[in-house]
């Protein structure tokens, strides 16, 4: 069956399940067919993990401006990549920020080979031109929103944030350290010893999910042959 790109832009993205289910199938199937393809194939290469980035530019496209893959120009992608990033996207260490404009730049790419679309190449000079500056614009705290300050501050003091008791203990802690007048951050930083099973951060998680998604995807293609 025949992917389409313009699928997305009948549906109205109102957080119900009919709209969630529909940009999850799309996700799933664009990653699929990128994953496929000679830029997917290229780029997996040096980011086994890929998939995360461009999920998250679909999400926050349709989600937050109303504008799928096709509908996208460089304000759109500006907004995105500069401002919705930033302050939504938590990462576990600075240097996760490195992964996404590589990504993006071999999605577009291949959206621009495949599906002909109008928007890819000024979008790809656009992903060209902010890529030294992406992970200090990922990084500015300045940019960060009310979320994404509170989980950074729980992982600067140790806890792991992608744990549901380490978090309510930070925010325990927080609350208490407010009340009294104190730093909001602890001073001493905890220790935790890491599931070995578990991912570290929800972008790992996400990572793995797509990898093993790619790795499907290709079996099935060459059982096919």
């Amino acid at each position: 069956m025949n992917f389409n790109i313009n699928q997305l832009d009948e549906v109205e993205y109102d957080g119900s399940y009919e709209s969630e289910e529909a940009l999850a199938q799309y996700q799933d199937s664009v990653l699929e067919e990128f994953a496929l393809s000679v830029q997917g194939k290229e780029h997996i290469k040096t980011d086994p993990g890929m998939g995360f980035w461009i999920a998250q530019l679909i999400y926050y496209g349709i989600g937050y401006i109303g504008v799928t893959l096709p509908q996208m120009n460089e304000t759109h992608i500006d907004e995105i990549i500069t401002d919705l990033f930033p302050r939504k996207i938590s990462l576990s260490a600075p240097e996760d920020a490195d992964d996404a404009i590589p990504e993006l730049l071999a999605f577009w790419k291949f959206l621009g080979s495949k599906y002909k679309l109008s928007n890819a190449d000024i979008i790809i000079d656009y992903l060209t031109e902010i890529e030294p500056e992406f992970n200090a614009i990922m990084n500015d705290s300045s940019k960060f929103g009310m979320a994404k300050s509170f989980m950074t501050m729980g992982n600067k003091a140790g806890f792991d944030m992608t744990d549901q008791d380490q978090m309510n203990e930070f925010l325990q802690i927080y609350n208490n350290n407010i009340m009294e007048g104190q730093s909001v951050i602890p001073s001493t930083k905890k220790v935790f010893v890491s599931n070995p099973q578990s991912p570290s951060s929800k972008k790992a998680k996400a990572k793995k999910k797509q990898k093993m998604k790619m790795a499907k995807a290709s079996r099935r293609k060459n059982k096919k042959k």
